[in-house]
């Protein structure tokens, strides 16, 4: 069998997980991107003179960058549909930061903002399975 060359053949065989199980690994990735990113930018905003008003930017910036970074995980380590495994992967994780939210009481409105929030997080998902896939 040709694999291609990718990055994910160890030992000479493609390392093949189940989808839900590889999304699941995806998304572990995915949260624990952000919480590094949350902690760098806590650290950085607290010993910065930069104001408080870019807090939001700040977050939304992690949250794609963490997205991006989880879903080529999941791309490297599938055969086939990465853009959807990613894409997914980003739904999940976004599914999952509103369940937080409202597990924490974080004021948080549903709404039409929700459904953007789930459309980027699956397009920024699906351009990572892309990247993943195709690197």
């Amino acid at each position: 069998m040709n694999f291609k060359g990718r990055s994910s053949i160890q030992g000479g065989s493609l390392s093949v997980s189940l989808g839900p199980v590889l999304i699941f690994k995806g998304l572990l990735v995915t949260l624990l991107y952000s919480l590094v990113f949350l902690l760098l930018f806590t650290v950085i905003l607290h010993f910065s003179p930069l104001s408080e008003m870019f807090v939001p930017y700040i977050i939304f910036g992690g949250t794609i960058v963490s997205i991006l970074l989880g879903s080529v995980y999941v791309g490297k380590r599938t055969e086939e549909k990465g853009w959807l495994r990613g894409g997914l992967t980003g739904l999940s994780y976004v599914i999952v930061l509103i369940i937080l939210c409202y597990i924490f009481q974080v004021s948080f409105e549903p709404g039409l903002n929700v459904f953007t929030k789930l459309f980027l997080g699956f397009c920024f998902g699906t351009a990572g399975g892309i990247l993943g896939i195709n690197s």
